[in-house]
């Protein structure tokens, strides 16, 4: 398989509707699945203005210059969506806008973990990256004597499809100063917040305390426990998918295994202190494969090792 693979004429639009697009990119409008839920959306004023151009290599991710304003926005799509399906609509969309491809790599193809924390990424929960399962897309406007820039990273988790676009804009934004036109979610979310949403919400139990190797659940400092169990209390509609993430140490297997661990804990605590139904819970583990901080420090490998809730109905 070659490292960068092209875009293909041939691609048709399976999922999103082929509407053109206009040429000015800060007109982009992506046409997403039905359901698919905004979870970030930013003018970014601190982010550099360079778009990668090929996957990381002796060191480095090779980039070009574009223009400097710049907005994110990220969507989840939960049912039956599927990273390859959502990535053939884009790749459809930006053909018929007019847009030529810089680079569209697979994971490994990208250079794996080194690619993920080369590129600016935003934080857990609104976007989640699986080094085994994400894609990335650059292109270059073509029908513009100042073209624009767009990116796109998309990946699967557990329960989900998130979709990253960054798009870089010659011309001015129309959101000032940098402002979220959509707030992101809170560390924890209020019951009726779950109830209306279209595709899962997810949060992280922030303060639980694992050692590397260790599923022993220590230290709840900050409560988050008890916080989850009054949710599920207060809305007994809601059931909720515990995943398990571990840091870099040691084999695929094994992070696995310890990560499916740590998430039934959290899910027998929850059933033997709060008194939440089993049915109403289930554990999962995914080991390394979604971590959202660098590995190479003790603080980022304490953060990796975490739990996370996925609420559905």
């Amino acid at each position: 398989m070659k490292a960068v693979r092209t875009l293909r004429s041939s691609l048709i639009c399976t999922l999103l509707c082929g509407l053109p697009l206009s040429g000015n990119a800060a007109e982009f409008v992506l046409q997403l699945p039905l359901g698919a839920k905004a979870t970030y959306s930013q003018v970014e004023t601190t982010l550099p203005a360079l778009v990668p151009t090929g996957p990381f290599k002796d060191g480095k991710i090779p980039k070009v210059e574009a223009p400097k304003n710049i907005q994110r926005t990220v969507w989840v799509m939960g049912g039956e969506s599927t990273v390859s399906q959502v990535q053939a609509g884009i790749l459809g969309q930006l053909e018929t806008a007019g847009y030529e491809p810089l680079l569209f790599c697979v994971a490994k193809e990208c250079g794996g973990f080194d690619f993920r924390f080369g590129i600016d990424v935003v934080d857990e929960p609104m976007m989640r990256v699986n080094l085994r399962n994400y894609r990335f897309i650059s292109a270059k406007q073509t029908v513009s004597e100042n073209p624009a820039y767009v990116t796109f990273l998309l990946s699967r988790s557990p329960v989900a499809v998130y979709v990253q676009m960054t798009e870089y804009s010659p011309g001015a934004r129309s959101i000032e100063g940098g402002e979220p036109a959509l707030k992101p979610p809170e560390t924890l979310v209020e019951p009726a917040e779950v109830a209306g949403q279209i595709g899962p919400v997810s949060l992280v139990l922030e303060g639980l305390e694992f050692e590397t190797g260790s599923a022993e659940l220590g230290n709840d400092p900050t409560g988050s426990l008890s916080k989850l169990a009054d949710l599920l209390k207060q809305d007994p509609d809601v059931k909720v998918l515990l995943v398990g993430h571990s840091d870099m140490s040691g084999s695929v297997e094994a992070n696995i295994a310890i990560s499916t661990k740590r998430a039934d804990s959290v899910r027998r605590a929850l059933i033997r202190d709060h008194g939440i139904d089993a049915g109403r819970l289930s554990a999962h583990g995914v080991g390394f494969l979604s971590p959202r901080a660098d590995n190479a420090t003790e603080a980022g490998r304490q953060k990796n090792r975490r739990v996370e809730a996925v609420f559905s109905r």
